[in-house]
Parts: C-alpha cells; structure tokens; sequence
C-alpha cells in the first residue's frame, strides 16, 4: 500500500516512522489512554511527530485552536480519567486532528456522542476536508450522517465493496435492503437522502 507525500508515492511499510505520522492520523475504535494527562497534554501528544518532545509557540498555539474549535477550552485543564465517555472521544478526535496530516482515518469516531457533539463533529470534519484539501476516510453505521455530511459514499458487504459514489446513488432503498436485509423508506432533504425505518 502507498500514498503520496509531497507528490512522491511512498510505501507504508518502508516509510519511517516519523514521516508516516507527519502524513496519516489514525483513529481505531477501541482507545485506551493509560496515564494521569490532562486534555491540553493529550492534544500536545498529537503534535509530537513535530516537536520531537519539545513543543515550540507553533505547537502550542495550534493545540489552542483546536481546544477552540472542538470547543473544549472549559475541559482543557481536567484529567483524562475524569472525562464522560463522549468527552474522551472528541478530546481523542482532537488530537489526531492536532497530527495535522494530510490524510486522516477514522473508524467509528462518533461512538458516545449525542446528536449535538456528533453533529458539529461530522461539520469539522468536512470544513478540514473542503477548506484545506485532507482527505479523510471515515468508517460509519450511522447511514443518515454519512447520507448528510459525506462526498463519496463506499458500501462493505462480507469485506467486498458493493457500491461507490454520490450519497445519492449510493444510499437507496434497493442497497438498504441488499446490505442489511431490511425494508427502508428513502425521502430527500436537500438533495440528500434520509432514511426513515418501514413500521
């Protein structure tokens, strides 16, 4: 597998460690921080790939911006362990956006969170796609947030790609019902696709 950095493709598993961190941030859905941290550290760790243990006024102001932007300037200061499970998610979400890569991969990222963070989540995430060119690949169940929030829309079945492209291709009654075996109703919003269950 590769990917390019600086318009070279490069190999996943030769590349060096350091230059590969500078390039994807990664996301998995079972995350456990060990340690007494506080937010503002954890975010820091996020910029390491770039101060090497020694964070500079840059690293320092862009873990501000984030605290800002994922609105998280009021847990800044409190210890991990202290954290809702929904405020250990979008402090975790905040770091890996902290890594500044150009590529991010993130499985699950709205688990724990209410329709409010989730919302704003999915709003950030396309703002850092459509405003500074990131791609970022996200792993969902949640059909009606990607219908919304997604430009490409790829649908698994039994680990094979069943469909690609536009939510509106993509998400109809007919791979509803091929992929979960369920009868759906598809209404539109907006030019988007909403799923609404059959009763």
């Amino acid at each position: 597998m590769s990917f390019a950095v600086d318009n070279e493709e490069r190999d996943i598993v030769s590349c060096q460690a350091r230059t590969l961190a500078k390039t994807v941030a990664m996301l998995g859905q079972d995350n456990h921080v060990q340690g007494r941290l506080r937010v503002h550290e954890l975010l820091m760790f996020g910029r390491y790939p770039y101060h090497q243990g020694q964070p500079t006024a840059d690293d320092q102001q862009k873990v501000q911006e984030i605290l800002e932007r994922f609105e998280l300037e009021p847990l800044a200061e409190r210890f991990l362990s202290t954290l809702s499970g929904g405020q250990r998610q979008r402090v975790l979400i905040a770091m890996i956006v902290c890594q500044d890569t150009p590529y991010l991969l993130l499985d699950e990222p709205l688990n724990n969170l209410d329709m409010y963070h989730a919302g704003r989540l999915m709003r950030e995430l396309r703002q850092l796609s459509h405003n500074q060119q990131k791609t970022v690949v996200i792993v969902l169940h949640d059909i009606n947030q990607a219908a919304q929030f997604a430009d490409t829309v790829v649908t698994m079945k039994a680990g094979k790609v069943t469909a690609v492209g536009c939510p509106a291709d993509v998400i109809t009654k007919e791979t509803m019902k091929d992929l979960y075996n369920v009868d759906v109703t598809v209404l539109s919003h907006q030019g988007r696709p909403v799923i609404v269950d059959t009763v």
